[in-house]
């Protein structure tokens, strides 16, 4: 019994997290976007299609959600939004990641 139960943790802690939803946009891909110079089919190739967009002034902005949460107490929980902002012309004007807080699971 005691082997068992020790197994069981042990695949719990080497299967990481419970639950993620949404797209995770790794440095790697925040890295490849060039500001003033990619563009939105850049963006799109690279991460994939925006699940939120909203129209700003002549521009646009893309909104990519992402939230993982882990089942071992203090492992670390993400819950962040990377930004993509666009001019009139379709172009990378700004690009962040911003933490969001709200969900007590993830702080």
């Amino acid at each position: 019994m005691l082997k068992l139960f020790a197994t069981i943790i042990t695949a719990l802690i080497v299967s990481g997290c419970a639950y993620t939803t949404g797209t995770e946009v790794k440095p790697q891909a925040m890295e490849q976007i060039r500001l003033n110079k990619s563009t939105k089919s850049d963006v799109e190739r690279i991460i994939g299609y925006p699940p939120r967009k909203q129209n700003f002034g002549k521009g646009e902005i893309w909104y990519y959600d992402y939230q993982a949460i882990s089942y071992i107490p203090f492992a670390g929980n993400k819950n962040e939004t990377a930004v993509f902002e666009f001019n009139s012309k379709g172009v990378v004007t700004k690009k962040y990641k911003a933490n969001k807080a709200g969900n007590p699971l993830t702080n």
